[in-house]
């Protein structure tokens, strides 16, 4: 688990890839994706959708 402070909110992430190195985060990534995991597609295409420019 992971806390972060923003303000007045708190988020928490409950994630197991918080205890992992840098390494051990990137080489999962890398994995994941090779594997077609949809929900890190998902998250992609979410951050993608935040810097696509909505005219």
């Amino acid at each position: 688990m992971k806390e972060y402070k923003f303000g007045n909110s708190t988020v928490i992430v409950h994630s197991a890839i918080w205890s992992m190195s840098e390494e051990e985060q990137t080489d999962w990534v890398k994995k994941e994706t090779e594997k077609g995991n949809a929900t890190l597609k998902r998250i992609r295409d979410a951050i993608k959708d935040c810097y696509r420019n909505h005219d």
